[in-house]
């Protein structure tokens, strides 16, 4: 919790009062900093000036700022979105405030991704991207990860050939699989709740060893145990539901990786196809053009 991190940087040493306060915190957690100053400094026996200096201390600008940030760092945590709109809603408390908080958890989301990636892992699924392939690159994502899924199966369509996206419509799925073999690679996208079909795509994939890639939310998520390469994104929204901010990040830098290792492929790529969206006239044109 950001909270501790504070405690564990703050150079100063705690009093007598301050560390009565962290130990009720912690001994009380979540509870034990959602409620008020007032409720908080009885339980420890001190003055609700007390606790609400403490927190200045640290660098929040307000007590209640301590609290928000408490609350989206556990409703993060929750499983469901009806489990997490709870707190997330109580957060809310103007249309500004809903705005700064979603755009700084995705800052904080993206800046907490980006350091914790395995630079092995992310080179290693960008070599098998690259590297000709005699077999197909299938792309899954269910439910919200479906969305990901199909923005990276656009864009990784036009850096290598045989890529194919997994419907979204799960009774089509084993159909879809006939033709997988053990020289084909499966990029899994999935986070919590995780989708059992995901899982079950991946085990098939391992079982005819074939290779499994996945970007997921924890290193404990099922599919990452299926894998051999993963990318863990971060989630931490302001609202009920899971924000994928980072994984659309992820996917643009796996496809940048991938159009630079496969620049001439990839230009000569893009030529062609400007003639057949020319030739089915896809886009409007601006006049003159």
């Amino acid at each position: 919790m950001k909270f501790f991190d504070r405690i564990a940087k703050n150079p100063r040493k705690l009093t007598q009062n301050e560390t009565a306060l962290v130990n009720y915190i912690i001994s009380c957690y979540p509870q034990g900093i959602l409620d008020s100053a007032t409720s908080i400094a009885k339980s420890v026996d001190i003055s609700p000036s007390t606790v609400v200096r403490f927190f200045s201390k640290l660098g929040y600008g307000s007590f209640a700022e301590a609290q928000r940030e408490a609350r989206l760092e556990i409703s993060s945590k929750l499983a469901s979105p009806s489990q997490r709109a709870n707190l997330t809603i109580k957060n809310a408390h103007s249309l500004d405030s809903v705005l700064d908080n979603a755009f700084t958890l995705d800052k904080e989301n993206l800046n907490a991704t980006r350091e914790a990636i395995n630079i092995h892992d992310f080179q290693a699924i960008v070599d098998i991207l690259s590297k000709p392939i005699v077999g197909r690159v299938y792309i899954v994502g269910s439910k919200n990860s479906y969305a990901v899924a199909h923005y990276l199966h656009t864009h990784l369509n036009m850096c290598i050939p045989n890529v194919h996206l997994l419907g979204a419509d799960d009774t089509l799925l084993a159909d879809n699989l006939l033709w997988v073999s053990s020289h084909d690679i499966l990029l899994a996208i999935t986070i919590r709740r995780y989708s059992k079909v995901i899982t079950q795509t991946a085990q098939h994939f391992q079982q005819l060893g074939a290779s499994v890639m996945c970007i997921t939310d924890s290193p404990l998520a099922p599919i990452a145990g299926l894998s051999d390469h993963r990318i863990l994104f971060q989630t931490a929204s302001a609202s009920p539901f899971d924000s994928y901010t980072a994984a659309f990040s992820l996917c643009n830098a796996l496809v940048s990786a991938v159009a630079w290792r496969r620049k001439k492929e990839t230009e000569a790529l893009l030529k062609r196809g400007e003639k057949l969206w020319n030739h089915f006239d896809v886009f409007i044109e601006k006049k003159g053009d």
